[in-house]
């Protein structure tokens, strides 16, 4: 089973590297005069361009400038667990993301309108299902193999840029609860926490599953916004699946998100940015421990869950740059981020909390490279933890889960402005908050080391 996973990431591996090439090469083709001079110009640059594919002969430059964007690129995740988890082994995650955006201003002259269309082509297999059976996937690229349709919409922005509007297919993961220091690093948790993935029916609008929605963004000033968007509620359909990503389910319920977000230099001239935020959920949701007919889910003679209306939950977010030195690139950022869902008897993580540093420029002549640790937490709800003690009472030997805790180090080095190559270790505590081993029913899953290497190349 190892070695078989281990060709496929193999087989996604060359593939990529083998579009790259095929791409690089139409792009030699086309820039590059037939001289060996105007050859030699051309590999002079390749370290020095933005994207690996160039101008194109200046096609790029001129498509922009008529108003449309092609934008491509590709991370790629290898990824081994050399510790703990369900078993040992090797995985890998590729995803290639592809997006047209036309101005439409530039187009027809309708001024601050644009169109966006994008795809995603996943392949590979990630540990975390495999492997470790965590709860916070290793990979935020992570998902089945699939190509499916991204986000695709209209944007609409007036008043000067202060208010943009958006419908069509969206993912709020990219607008909501962000944050830029912990976009550095490789674990899912850090992007969409992990409390929201979870909890949510489907994951949410997240990737890589975009809802129909609508979107909407007010600057206040340069330091006051406000946003907020709806989205539908459940954004699989009825077998649990979005394949192709082209279910556009409208009639589940809805997902509504708010967030204000206030912009300062407050603390020693140096920015950051500090968010709130809550969201809603209208969708029936399973109790956790009690079936309809009122006795534990444990219990043999249990039915179906008792039904729970609706979800909620409420967050902040911390994002603040708290060293720079000088005039150089060498800075050091924190973040912090805690999701709470109070309602603990339809939700399996309760509280969320994630933290880190990241250290930008940390050697010298590396002004691009970037050094980051950060720690997720994510706490088993009180409910979910009562069912196993339920279970345990009723002769089971399972455990009691707790919690799950994922630390991550990361080194993002920039080989060329287009390619990044970044290596990063795990180490995940209780997976799946303790769940406990398929094959030794009374222990848990042993906490899992991951070693793995993400390459991101910009075409």
């Amino acid at each position: 089973m190892s070695r078989l996973k281990n060709s496929g990431a193999l087989v996604a591996l060359t593939g990529a590297l083998a579009l790259s090439a095929g791409l690089a090469g139409h792009a030699i083709a086309a820039d590059a005069p037939a001289d060996a001079e105007g050859a030699s110009s051309f590999w002079a640059d390749l370290f020095t361009r933005e994207k690996l594919t160039g101008d194109w002969g200046g096609a790029r430059t001129k498509l922009e400038d008529a108003g449309v964007t092609f934008e491509a690129s590709f991370t790629g995740d290898a990824t081994r667990n050399v510790s703990g988890g369900l078993s040992r082994g090797g995985g890998f995650t590729g995803l290639f993301q592809f997006a047209l955006d036309f101005d439409l201003e530039k187009i027809a002259g309708w001024e601050g309108a644009e169109i966006h269309a994008g795809a995603y082509v996943i392949t590979g297999h990630g540990l975390s299902t495999y492997r470790i059976g965590n709860l916070l996937a290793v990979s935020g690229a992570e998902a089945d193999n699939l190509t499916r349709l991204a986000e695709v919409y209209f944007k609409q922005t007036l008043l000067d840029g202060r208010f943009v509007f958006k419908i069509g297919q969206l993912a709020a993961d990219g607008d909501f609860v962000t944050s830029d220091t912990a976009g550095l690093f490789v674990n899912s948790a850090f992007g969409w926490p992990g409390l929201n993935g979870v909890d949510l029916p489907g994951g949410g609008p997240a990737y890589p599953v975009p809802t129909p929605g609508v979107h909407v963004a007010y600057a206040v000033n340069d330091q006051l916004s406000f946003q907020a968007g709806l989205y539908s509620g459940d954004p699989l359909d009825d077998d649990g699946k979005n394949n192709g990503g082209v279910t556009f389910t409208v009639d589940r319920g809805v997902f509504v998100i708010a967030e204000a977000a206030y912009a300062t230099d407050a603390v020693g001239g140096l920015p950051g940015v500090y968010k709130v935020g809550g969201w809603y959920n209208s969708n029936d949701f399973d109790d956790l421990r009690f079936a309809r007919n009122g006795l534990s889910l444990a219990d043999p003679g249990a039915d179906d869950p008792k039904r729970r209306d609706g979800s909620y939950a409420l967050y902040g977010v911390i994002d603040q740059t708290v060293w720079k030195a000088g005039e150089g690139e060498q800075a050091l950022s924190v973040f912090a981020r805690a999701v709470i869902a109070p309602q603990s008897n339809r939700n399996l993580i309760d509280y969320y909390f994630d933290a880190g540093f990241n250290l930008k420029a940390p050697f010298a002549g590396r002004d691009n490279d970037v050094f980051g640790v950060a720690v997720a937490y994510a706490h088993i709800s009180d409910r979910a933890r009562k069912l196993d003690r339920d279970a345990i009472r009723l002769g089971s030997a399972g455990p009691v889960r707790s919690s799950e805790l994922a630390i991550e180090a990361s080194y993002q080095a920039e080989v060329a402005p287009w390619l990044k190559a970044q290596p990063f270790a795990q180490y995940i505590v209780r997976p799946g908050g303790g769940d406990p081993h398929p094959d030794h029913p009374n222990r848990r899953i042993r906490n899992a080391t991951v070693l793995g290497l993400r390459t991101t190349v910009d075409f």
